[in-house]
């Protein structure tokens, strides 16, 4: 029996029934809880560590072990497609997310709560790649950028709330419902799941899991996301735990390089799809501008609550133009992408998001707060018009049948942007404030009551700025290479763009 998904493959139109309607409206509302979960820790370090009467040291890991999780998860989304389906994964992820924000809530202690906060990632890593894998097989790549664009608006949103929403919510509750609020999402996302989602392609036992390339492919990712973390929270990349986990995941990730171009069989990243254009200029080009977008999502807010005094929840709100800037591109996105191609749009967007960021490489302590926020509105426009549009030429250049392959290696490389963005930043934000302010101040959280002390507090905020300035110059390299008018498009294996054949025949 062919389900409306299937048809919607074979229909590639850009009429979107309501079938895909529904499919998308419930991939971004089962992302969310997800993505929230990553931010809304970060203002209870403290509390939890007053609460488990531990170090701060310790309570970190609540953050990085679920980042590390994620990380370590994201390679087996197209294994598990293959295996048991799209369906079945999102359930089983969403079940695991579930079970694990239950778990967090009830942790009696710093160990439990970093174990539960493992099982949560698990499942974190598998929803977001696999529904976004979904969604690309059913939609086909005339109607991928419109529905991308409403499954991606929960990625921008979701940083922005989770600080202050979290700060709320142990404020005015308790830390474990910072936990427990993802419960209701989770059950009513598995319910939508069970009544709406279908396979588009159907599972096979004939998938094989590369087991040596997940044993090299997981510590490494896992030792480059703690050993930037560690980067990060400790103010620069000589200390021994960074060192240690960045030299792990260079080895670990050379031997895997390695093993995976020799492998002839579907591994569990496969490294061949770079041999693919416009897969290889779309992951490049969105893996750089994920440092320029996450890299400031801690100097940003950081600026409005140290220099101008401003609360976690006020500074939150101080940067939602640039969610509204993101929404305003969405919404033009897929007219102006068949009108002048991705590669324009593409390039107009950094460019945006390069124009966005130069008020703050020359701020100071008494900005034009007018101004801030056009830039953040113009930003978030170059942020919607850069990182969409690659993401679909990415998932459009392959066909049905390689998209899960597909979506996992964007999401691992977006990732590894993410955590380099942060790490480089907030090391560069934390030696600047050193260099910058005198010996008394302690550091960035102090009482800075004089003008002088002040000043040169905004002015250790320019560098980081400046830096994410020259990461979004770099990514107009990458997007050089993507396609014109439309993205190479493939709607069945017979149609398979130039370099992909070979992929699946292997």
């Amino acid at each position: 029996m062919t389900t409306h998904q299937e048809r919607a493959v074979a229909d590639d139109s850009d009429h979107i029934d309501p079938d895909l309607w529904w499919l998308a409206a419930i991939m971004a509302f089962g992302s969310f809880a997800g993505l929230l979960d990553a931010t809304i820790t970060n203002v209870a370090i403290g509390p939890l560590a007053t609460a488990f009467d531990t170090e701060i040291a310790t309570v970190q890991w609540v953050v990085t072990g679920y980042l590390l999780a994620i990380t370590a998860t994201l390679p087996l989304g197209a294994w598990a497609m293959a295996r048991f389906g799209a369906r079945q994964t999102l359930i089983f992820s969403q079940a695991a997310f579930l079970l694990g924000s239950l778990l967090s809530g009830l942790a009696w202690d710093a160990p439990s709560l970093i174990g539960f906060r493992i099982l949560q990632g698990i499942g974190g890593g598998l929803a977001l790649p696999v529904g976004q894998a979904l969604i690309a097989q059913a939609a086909g790549p005339r109607r991928l950028t419109k529905l991308m664009s409403i499954v991606t608006v929960p990625a921008l949103f979701a940083p922005l709330l989770g600080p202050s929403l979290g700060g709320v919510l142990v404020d005015h509750a308790s830390w474990r419902w910072i936990f427990l609020i993802n419960v209701p999402f989770c059950v009513v996302t598995i319910a939508l799941i069970l009544w709406r989602v279908r396979n588009v392609i159907a599972p096979t036992k004939d998938a094989v899991l590369d087991t040596l390339g997940l044993v090299l492919l997981v510590p490494a990712l896992a030792g480059l996301v703690y050993g930037l973390s560690e980067a990060g929270s400790s103010g620069g990349f000589t200390g021994t735990k960074a060192l240690t986990g960045l030299t792990a995941a260079l080895v670990l990730g050379t031997a895997f390089v390695v093993h995976a171009l020799r492998r002839r069989a579907e591994g569990v990243l496969d490294l061949r799809l770079f041999l693919v254009r416009d897969f290889a200029a779309g992951n490049l080009t969105s893996m750089v501008m994920a440092v320029a977008m996450y890299g400031v999502l801690i100097p940003l807010p950081l600026y409005f609550q140290v220099v101008q005094g401003t609360s976690v929840l006020v500074s939150a709100l101080l940067l939602l133009p640039q969610s509204v800037g993101y929404l305003i591109a969405v919404t033009l996105l897929q007219r102006l992408t068949a009108a002048l191609g991705v590669r324009t749009v593409t390039l107009a967007g950094v460019v945006l998001v390069a124009v966005g960021t130069l008020p703050y490489v020359v701020i100071d302590a008494d900005p034009n707060q007018f101004l801030l926020s056009s830039a953040l509105v113009v930003r978030g426009i170059g942020l919607g018009a850069s990182m969409m549009p690659t993401m679909t030429a990415a998932f459009s250049s392959v066909p049905k049948e390689v998209v899960p392959r597909a979506t996992s290696a964007f999401h691992v490389f977006q990732r590894i942007g993410a955590s380099l963005g942060t790490a480089v930043l907030t090391v560069v934000l934390q030696n600047e404030a050193l260099h910058h302010l005198p010996a008394r101040v302690p550091g960035l959280t102090a009482v800075l009551p004089d003008s002088a002390v002040a000043h040169g507090l905004a002015t250790s905020f320019r560098a980081p700025f400046w830096w994410a300035l020259a990461f979004t110059g770099l990514a107009l390299v990458p997007a050089f290479f993507l396609p014109g008018r439309r993205p190479a498009a493939a709607t069945d294996g017979s149609a398979a763009p130039t370099g992909v054949a070979p992929l699946l025949s292997e």
